[in-house]
C-alpha cells in the first residue's frame, strides 16, 4: 500500500510575517497556494497505519498533533485577525516542552547546563506539528531556519513494504479505516460545504479506506487519541454519516407558519366538533344517558364560571374608570360592559383551540385596574379645560390601544419562541407587583365603600371624614365580612365558599332592609348602601359611543405610552407562571408556554380591536371550572355564550346591588394579594429582597405604580451587586506543594521541586467577574505578599486560572492590571491560565492592556499566558529548576563568588529563622557554604532565594555532589552524579530507581541485560488504550507523551529521561490505560514479558524488587495525576 505525503516550501522571494502564537514565519505566496490545495484531491494524504510514522533525523522537530506541542493551531492568527487589540500575542507555553525535556538531561548530566536569555521575547518551540488531512506533517529545526506549515511542495513518499514493528503498528481492528490521531466520531462533511482557510481545520478523505471528510478545530481539548476499545476481538466501529441539518426558514416566515398552526388547530377542533353531532354512534341511549350526566355537569361547570365572572365583574370591573372623578362618575356599568366582552372574546379563543387547556378560563387582568386610573388621571391633567366627551374618548381609545400593544407583545415572544426570557425576570420584584396591586384594591374598597370624591388623600380631612360616624359604617362593614370570608376559606376547603357567602350575604341584606326595617330602596340607596339606579333605557353596548376619534387628544395619549408598556411588561410575566401552574393542576402535560402566548396575543390584540381591555387565563377560576365538570371546550363555549346573555340583560341590575358586598369583594382580593406579597414572603426570601418587596408596595400604593416598577427593577439591580459581591469569584486556591503539573520529572528535580515547589500559588477564579468581586480577589491577593504572611510562605509565582470563568467587565480587568502591579514591586509573577484570547475574557484583559508588552515596562512585565493550567504549573516548575542549575553551575564554576539572581530579584527583606527553606537551622549553614555562596550578602537574605539556596544545597549533598572537589570543575554537567562512570542501562537504572529502592549498583547489574535499548522516531505510537502490555519502559532520552482518554475526560502526561511508563498494566497483566507517544526522536530501555519472565525464573529477588519500584513510582504518579484531576476539577 502506498501513500502520499504533501510538504509545502517556502518561497524565498516572499515577504516573510511572523505568525502569532508560534513564532513561525509565514509567506504572502502561502495564502495563494492555500485556496488551491484545500481545493484539491486529498485521497493521496493518507498515512498507512500499518507502517511506521518517520520524522527526519531532527531531534527538535515532531510530527505529533498539534495539541502535543502546540497549544493553538499554527494558523491561529486568521481567528485573531479581526480583533485589533494586541496583534503580536502569542501563549508563553512554547518552549516550555522542549526546556522541559533539556532540564530533565541535566539531571541525568547528559548534556551542560545552558542558560537561556531571562525575558525572550517570543521564545520558539522546537517542535512544531500540525494535523492536516489526515497526515503528519513537520518543520526543519529552528536552527535551520524553521519552515511555515503554511507553504509546502508536493512529495511522493513510497509504501513501506518491510517487515512493521510492533511499536508502530496499529492494531488492525482499530483502523477501521481511520488514521490514528483523527478524532472520534467521524463526520461526514459535504465537499461542497468545505470552506478553504478555516483556522486550525483538518480535512482528510480517503478512497481506499472509505475515510470521510473531517473537519476538526485544533484545540487544546481536542482529542488526540482513538477512544477507548471494549474489546480486543470487536469489529471496528461503524460510524454514521452525520448530515449537516438543513437550515429552517427565515425567523418571520417560522413566525407566520406558528401562528397559522394555531389557526388550523382551532379549524380541526371546530370539524371535530361537527362530524361528533353528525354522528349516529352518538345518539344511542347509553350515549343519550351519558351525555345528560355529562349535560347536567357540564351546566354547572357554566353556573359556577358565570356567577366568578358576574362577581369579578362586580369587585374590579365596576371600577375600570376612576369613579371618584366627576367625568368618570356615571361609567361603572360601561367598566361591567367592556369586562364582560374581554371575558367573552378570551373565553372564545381559549375555548376555540387556542390554548391546549379544553376548560380554560379567560377574564379581564385585575392588574390593569391602577394602570388605567394613572392613564386616566395622566389624560385628564392634560386635556384639563377640554370636555368630557374629549376626556373619555382619549381614555378608552388608550385603553383599548395598551391591550393591542399587550396583544402584539405576547404574538412576538410566543411566535419567535421567546417565552423563556420571561424567566429571567427577578420573581421577587413580580410579588411586589402583586403586592402594589393588592394596596391599590383595599385603597379603592375604601374609595368605593366610603363614596368618597376623588382619591384617597393621606391627609386630616380624609381620615376625619373615614371616621364620621355616617361614613365609618359603610366601609368598615364590607371590610368585616371579607375578613368573616378569609377565614371561612381557611376553615373550609371548598370552591364553595365565596359564592355561596355571597348569595346568602345579598339574601339576609334584603332580608333586613326589606323584611324587618322596611325602607325604602330609594331612602337606601340615598345612604350610599345600594348603587345608583343607571339611566334608564341606557344600552349595554353605551360603552361604543364613547368612541368618538375625532375628539381624541394625540399628545395626551402618547403621554399614556409608558403606562402601557409597563402595563404590559406586568401582564406578560403572569403568563409563564400561570401557564405551568395550571397544567400541572390539572395534569396537562403537553403545555407550551410558546402556544399559551400566541393565544393570549391573539386574544389581546382582538380584545383591544373590539373596544375592550386585557385578558388572560385566569388559574383559580379555571381549576374550579376544570374540577366541577367544565374540561370541555364546549363548556367554555356555553360560559362566553351565558355571559354574553348577562351583558346583553343591560346594566339595570346595577342599581339592585349592596355596595358592601362589592367593597368586600375588593377588599377581599387586596388582602389576599397583601397576603401574597407581604406576609408568605416573610423569612423565605433574603432580607435585601424583601425589602425590595415592601419598597414596591409602598411606592406603587402611595405614589405611583410605574415608578413602583422601575424602582423595583433599580433595587433588584443593586440587590444582585451586592449578593454578587458576597459570593467569592476565588472557586478554591492551592499551594504548589499541592497542585503540581502532571511531568514525570528525574529523581533529582522531584526532590528539589518538593522543596521550593510551596513558592507557586494556585488561585482559581470562577463566574463572571465584575467591579464588586474584584474586589475581593485583589484584597487575597496583597494577604499573599503581606511582610507576615510573606515571611511564613513566600511566593515567587501567582498563578490565576480563569477556566472557570464565563466573562469579565472593564473593572475587574483595570483590577488585574492594577494587582500585576502591585505583585510586580514584591517581585512575585503574575501567571494568567485557562483563557483564549478570542474569548471574552481574553479580550477584556486585552482592552486594558494587561497583556501588551509594548505598553508595559521592564518594571512591571506583562503576565505569561497559557492555555491551560497543566503547562502553567510545567512552566512554573521549570523556572524554579532553572534556579537550581543556575546555583548548580555557579558552584562548579566560581570559587567565593555570590551566584547569580535566581528566577525571582528580591529586595533586602530580612530572613528569619522560622521560614521554610531555614526549619534545619542546624544544618543550613554547611549547605550554603558548599555552594560557596556568602549567606551574609544581602542578595540571599530573602525567605524565597533563601529556601531556594537551601534547597539546591540539599539537593546536591544527597545526589553525592561535593562541590569542593576536583570533579566538580568539570563543566560537562551541572553537578557530579556519583554514577557518571557506570554504562547503560546501569546508570539510568541508578538515576531512575533512586529513593524508591535501596539496592545498589551490584544488584542491579543482574537486571541490565534483560532490557533492551530502543530507538523511537517521532511519532511513534508506543502502545495504546486496551493493548496488551508487552513491555515496561525506561525512557533514556528524548520524550513521551501519555494520553489519557476517558469518559469523565481528557488529560495527558508528559514523560521525561529518567522516568519509566508502563509499568503498573505490565506488573498487573491489565489492558493498557492510555496511549505513549514519542513527541520527539527518543531511546528507552524496553523489559519485555518474555526477559521479565526468565528474569523471575533465575532471579527472583531482582524480579520481587522491580515490581516493588513499580508499584512505588505508581503511587507517585497516582498521587501526583489525583492531586492534580481534583485541583483541577474545584
Amino acid at each position: 500500500m502506498t501513500s502520499c505525503l504533501l510538504r509545502r516550501q517556502g518561497d524565498s522571494n516572499s515577504v516573510e510575517q511572523q505568525l502569532p502564537f508560534t513564532g513561525d514565519t509565514v509567506s504572502d505566496l502561502d495564502f495563494s497556494r492555500e485556496q488551491q490545495t484545500n481545493q484539491s484531491d486529498a485521497g493521496s494524504n493518507i498515512v498507512p497505519r500499518s507502517r511506521p510514522i518517520r520524522a527526519p533525523s531532527s531531534t527538535s522537530a515532531s510530527i505529533l498533533s498539534g495539541s502535543y506541542t502546540q497549544r493553538t493551531p499554527a494558523r491561529s492568527f486568521a481567528h485573531h485577525a479581526s480583533h485589533a487589540a494586541i496583534d503580536n500575542l502569542q501563549y508563553s507555553s512554547h518552549g516550555v516542552r522542549e526546556r522541559t525535556q533539556e532540564l530533565a538531561s541535566y539531571a541525568l548530566d547528559l548534556d551542560a547546563f545552558q542558560s537561556r536569555p531571562r525575558r525572550p521575547s517570543y521564545p520558539e518551540s522546537d517542535t512544531v506539528s500540525t494535523r492536516r488531512a489526515g497526515f503528519f506533517s513537520q518543520d526543519t529545526d529552528v536552527g535551520e531556519g524553521r519552515v511555515s506549515s503554511e507553504s509546502f511542495r508536493t512529495e511522493v513518499i513510497g509504501g513501506d513494504d518491510g517487515v512493521e514493528s510492533p511499536e508502530t503498528v496499529v492494531d488492525e481492528s482499530r483502523q477501521g479505516g481511520r488514521n490514528f490521531f483523527s478524532p472520534t466520531p467521524y463526520t461526514e462533511v459535504d465537499p461542497q460545504s468545505q470552506g478553504g482557510g478555516s483556522s486550525g481545520a483538518v480535512q482528510g478523505i480517503s478512497v481506499r479506506t472509505g475515510l470521510p471528510n473531517v473537519v476538526v478545530q485544533d484545540t487544546e481539548a481536542t482529542p488526540l487519541l482513538p477512544k477507548p476499545r471494549l474489546s480486543r476481538t470487536d469489529a471496528p466501529a461503524q460510524y454514521k454519516s452525520i448530515k449537516p441539518a438543513s437550515s429552517d426558514h427565515s425567523s418571520t416566515a417560522s413566525f407566520r407558519i406558528r401562528v397559522g398552526e394555531h389557526f388550523t388547530a382551532s379549524r380541526e377542533h371546530l370539524v371535530g366538533a361537527g362530524r361528533s353531532v353528525l354522528n349516529p354512534k352518538n345518539y344511542t341511549k347509553d350515549a343519550a344517558i351519558s351525555g345528560a350526566i355529562t349535560s347536567l355537569q357540564t351546566l354547572s361547570a357554566v353556573f359556577l364560571g358565570l356567577l366568578l365572572n358576574v362577581l369579578d365583574a362586580l369587585s374590579y370591573g365596576y371600577i375600570l374608570f376612576p369613579l371618584g372623578s366627576p367625568v368618570f362618575s356615571s361609567t361603572g356599568p360601561d367598566g361591567i360592559s367592556i369586562f364582560f366582552v374581554s371575558c367573552i372574546v378570551s373565553q372564545l379563543c381559549y375555548s376555540l383551540g387556542l390554548s391546549v387547556f379544553k376548560g380554560g378560563v379567560g377574564s379581564e387582568m385585575i392588574e390593569v385596574v391602577p394602570f388605567f386610573h394613572k392613564m386616566a388621571y395622566s389624560i385628564m391633567k392634560r386635556m384639563k379645560g377640554q370636555s368630557d366627551e374629549a376626556i373619555i374618548a382619549t381614555v378608552i381609545v388608550s385603553y383599548c390601544l395598551s391591550s393591542i400593544v399587550t396583544g402584539l407583545i405576547f404574538l412576538t415572544l410566543g411566535g419567535f419562541k421567546l417565552g423563556s426570557l420571561v424567566s429571567f425576570f427577578p420573581r421577587h420584584i413580580l410579588i411586589g407587583c402583586i403586592g402594589g396591586v393588592g394596596f391599590f384594591l383595599v385603597v379603592t374598597g375604601i374609595e368605593v365603600s366610603a363614596r368618597l370624591e376623588g382619591n384617597l388623600n393621606y391627609d386630616f380631612n380624609t381620615l376625619h371624614k373615614l371616621f364620621s360616624h355616617d361614613t365609618v359604617y359603610l366601609w368598615l362593614l364590607p371590610l368585616v365580612l371579607a375578613v368573616i370570608v378569609l377565614v371561612m376559606r381557611r376553615l373550609i376547603k371548598s370552591p364553595f365558599v365565596l359564592p355561596i357567602f355571597f348569595i346568602i350575604a345579598f339574601a339576609i341584606f334584603y332580608l333586613i332592609i326589606k323584611g324587618i326595617l322596611g325602607l325604602d330602596l330609594e331612602t337606601v340607596r340615598n345612604s350610599g348602601w345600594i348603587f345608583e339606579m343607571p339611566e334608564a333605557g341606557v344600552p349595554f353596548y353605551r360603552f361604543y359611543s364613547y368612541f368618538k376619534f375625532g375628539s381624541i387628544d394625540g399628545g395626551a395619549l402618547i403621554s399614556t405610552i409608558p403606562t402601557m408598556f409597563a402595563l404590559s411588561f406586568f401582564g406578560i410575566i403572569h403568563v409563564p407562571i400561570n401557564v405551568p401552574a395550571l397544567g400541572a393542576a390539572v395534569k396537562e402535560d403537553n403545555v407550551n408556554v410558546n402556544r399559551e402566548l400566541i393565544a393570549h396575543g391573539i386574544s389581546n390584540t382582538l380584545s383591544g380591536l373590539v373596544g375592550s381591555i386585557q385578558n388572560y387565563l385566569v388559574y383559580a377560576n379555571s381549576i374550579l371550572f376544570i374540577e366541577n365538570g367544565g374540561d370541555s371546550r364546549a363548556a367554555g363555549v356555553l360560559l362566553a355564550v351565558a355571559t354574553t346573555a348577562v351583558w346583553m340583560s343591560g346594566p339595570a341590575m346595577i342599581g339592585f346591588i349592596p355596595i358592601c358586598l362589592v367593597g368586600a369583594l375588593i377588599f377581599l382580593l387586596g388582602i389576599e394579594l397583601l397576603e401574597e406579597a407581604v406576609w408568605d414572603t416573610f423569612g423565605k426570601c433574603h432580607k435585601l429582597e424583601y425589602l425590595t418587596i415592601i419598597a414596591i408596595v409602598l411606592i406603587m400604593g402611595v405614589y405611583d405604580f410605574v415608578v413602583g416598577i422601575f424602582a423595583g427593577i433599580v433595587l433588584a439591580c443593586l440587590s444582585y451587586v451586592v449578593q454578587s459581591s458576597r459570593t467569592p469569584a476565588i472557586r478554591a486556591s492551592y499551594s504548589g506543594d499541592v497542585a503540581e503539573s502532571t511531568v514525570r520529572r528525574p529523581r533529582a528535580d522531584r526532590r528539589y521541586l518538593s522543596r521550593v515547589r510551596g513558592q507557586m500559588r494556585v488561585i482559581k477564579l470562577s463566574g463572571f467577574l465584575f467591579f464588586g468581586t474584584i474586589v475581593s480577589v485583589e484584597e487575597y491577593m496583597r494577604s499573599l505578599i503581606e511582610e507576615d504572611n510573606f515571611q511564613k510562605q513566600p511566593v515567587s509565582f501567582i498563578i490565576v486560572d480563569f477556566s472557570h470563568v464565563t466573562d469579565a467587565d472593564f473593572s475587574s480587568s483595570e483590577g488585574f492590571q492594577r494587582i500585576n502591579r502591585i505583585l510586580s514591586r514584591k517581585h512575585v509573577k503574575m501567571i494568567v491560565s485557562g483563557i483564549s484570547f478570542a474569548s471574552k475574557v481574553g479580550q477584556a484583559l486585552q482592552n486594558v492592556g494587561l497583556l501588551d508588552a509594548e505598553k508595559a515596562g521592564d518594571e512591571c512585565p506583562p503576565p505569561s499566558v497559557f492555555e491551560d493550567l497543566n503547562t502553567a504549573l510545567e512552566a512554573c516548575e521549570n523556572e524554579l529548576l532553572e534556579a537550581f542549575y543556575k546555583h548548580c553551575s555557579s558552584s562548579t564554576n566560581r570559587r567565593q563568588r555570590t551566584p547569580p539572581i535566581s528566577i525571582t530579584p528580591e529586595g533586602l527583606a530580612q530572613h528569619t529563622p522560622n521560614s521554610p527553606g531555614f526549619r534545619n537551622s542546624t544544618t543550613s549553614g554547611s549547605l550554603i557554604s558548599s555552594l560557596r555562596t556568602n549567606p551574609l550578602d544581602p542578595e540571599w537574605q530573602s525567605p524565597r532565594r533563601g529556601a531556594q539556596l537551601l534547597a539546591a544545597a540539599t539537593t546536591m549533598r544527597e545526589q553525592g555532589a561535593e562541590p569542593n572537589s576536583a570533579e566538580a570543575d568539570t563543566p560537562s554537567a551541572p553537578f557530579p552524579s556519583k554514577w557518571k562512570s557506570f554504562a547503560q542501562p546501569i546508570k539510568i537504572l541508578l538515576q531512575t530507581f533512586e529513593d524508591v529502592s535501596a539496592k545498589n549498583e551490584d544488584f542491579w547489574q543482574i537486571a541490565a541485560p534483560y532490557f533492551q535499548r530502543k530507538e523511537y522516531p517521532a511519532g511513534t505510537v508506543l502502545y495504546t488504550r486496551g493493548d496488551e502490555p508487552d513491555g515496561f519502559y525506561i525512557l533514556e532520552k528524548g520524550r513521551f507523551r501519555a494520553e489519557y482518554e476517558l469518559d469523565q475526560g481528557h488529560f495527558y502526561e508528559v514523560i521525561l529521561p529518567g522516568t519509566t511508563c508502563g509499568e503498573l498494566p505490565f506488573f498487573s497483566q491489565t489492558d493498557r490505560t492510555g496511549t505513549v507517544v514519542a513527541e520527539n526522536d527518543s531511546t528507552a530501555w524496553l523489559l519485555t514479558r518474555e526477559k521479565y519472565n526468565e528474569l523471575e525464573e533465575r532471579n527472583r529477588d531482582v524480579a520481587s524488587e522491580l515490581l516493588k519500584v513499580g508499584l512505588k513510582l505508581t503511587k507517585e504518579r497516582m498521587d501526583a495525576i489525583t492531586s492534580y484531576v481534583l485541583v483541577t476539577a474545584s
